[in-house]
């Protein structure tokens, strides 16, 4: 089997960790597969690149550039059986590389659903091109269930359409730094709970909500301390808050989540918008309790009272209280979720998903 995965770039986000996971992982089974960006590359196309993978980005300008398209259309000449998409643009590009190459085309839907189960809502004119193609894709991988009805209400064939959960490997989540030197290096003080959010920071990810979560929370945990990685478009205002806000700090773009987690005492994500975060599932391969909002694939992932603790952002005062002043408790919260995500989101189960779902449509 042949395939071509195309994205906008790699740069760090769960899509983009999700298939640096995937794309390794298919290769190691025998699938000859290779990465097209169409705008930029980013750390972890570096990352698929020495998987041994091969690589390739067009540096598409925008819509206009024609020279880019051309780049990109070239991958045609390689000979895909499929071609695996995400996002708008790539959709487009892809669905006219898999025509030139008498290949499937492949949507993997990353997009995150709204509280009420729709997905993010895209520009006008993204909407307009995103109904023009969903009659011609031959295969819709969702990675959660609840990303499927709104699929179909967008033009997508409910019959192609099918759901793999995102899952990890051990390698994944491998950490690399010592517990207590990378504690001492965020400004953690023995005996301290601290909960990290990794989020990129946009008004839906929930980041806000986070500080102010964690500040209220110290007026009854004092020990209590939060830890935001990320980077966006909000990052001037959450510097000035978090500034202002005892307890907190303000990490950046981080490489290095996994060893964040393990410094770590629990996860917290109070998005508004989300698919099925990878973070969540690295935070319970490592034993880490999770404070999430109900929405797109979270609660599948985080059993209420089980493995976490599933609140509205009303509630994630209580929640991060309540984990902190019962540590051994949250010990165990995590310590079933890591069995969970062995169970439900191994990396062996999400590949097997993806071979199975392109090998059923894939051309060569």
């Amino acid at each position: 089997m042949r395939l071509l995965f195309v994205a906008p770039d790699m740069h760090r986000g769960g899509a983009e960790r999700h298939w640096a996971t995937l794309i390794p992982a298919l290769a190691r089974r025998g699938v000859e597969v290779r990465l097209l960006c169409l705008n930029d590359e980013g750390p972890l196309f570096e990352e698929v690149r020495a998987a041994g993978v091969p690589v390739t980005c067009a540096h598409l300008g925008g819509r206009a550039d024609a020279a880019g398209v051309r780049r990109a259309l070239t991958e045609a000449g390689a000979g895909p059986g499929a071609v695996v998409t995400r996002g708008v643009s790539p959709q487009l590009i892809g669905e006219a590389i898999a025509r030139r190459a008498g290949a499937a085309h492949v949507l993997n839907e990353h997009t995150p659903l709204t509280p009420g189960g729709e997905l993010l809502p895209a520009r006008p004119h993204q909407l307009a091109l995103t109904r023009l193609v969903a009659p011609r894709v031959d295969r819709v991988i969702a990675v959660t269930a609840r990303q499927e009805e709104p699929l179909r209400r967008l033009g997508y064939r409910a019959e192609r359409i099918v759901t793999v959960p995102n899952g990890l490997f051990e390698a994944d989540v491998a950490v690399h730094a010592e517990r207590p030197a990378l504690r001492r290096e965020v400004g953690l003080a023995e005996g301290d709970f601290a909960v990290l959010c990794v989020a990129n920071l946009r008004p839906e990810k929930g980041a806000v909500a986070f500080v102010e979560a964690i500040a209220h929370a110290r007026e009854q945990v004092p020990r209590l301390r939060g830890l935001l990685a990320g980077d966006g478009p909000q990052r001037t205002e959450l510097e000035r808050l978090v500034a202002d806000t005892e307890g907190m700090r303000l990490l950046g773009s981080r490489g290095d989540v996994p060893d964040l987690l393990a410094a770590c005492d629990a996860l917290c994500l109070l998005s508004e918008a989300e698919a099925l975060p990878i973070s969540i599932l690295e935070a319970m391969a490592l034993g880490r309790p999770v404070v999430t909002t109900d929405v797109g694939g979270t609660s599948e992932a985080v059993a209420h009272a089980e493995t976490g603790l599933v609140v509205d952002r009303a509630g994630a005062t209580g929640a991060l209280a309540r984990l902190a002043a019962q540590p051994e408790w949250a010990r165990e919260l995590g310590e079933r979720g890591r069995a969970r995500q062995r169970e439900r989101f191994s990396g062996d189960a999400m590949v097997a998903g993806y071979a199975r779902a392109l090998a059923e449509v894939a051309t060569r």
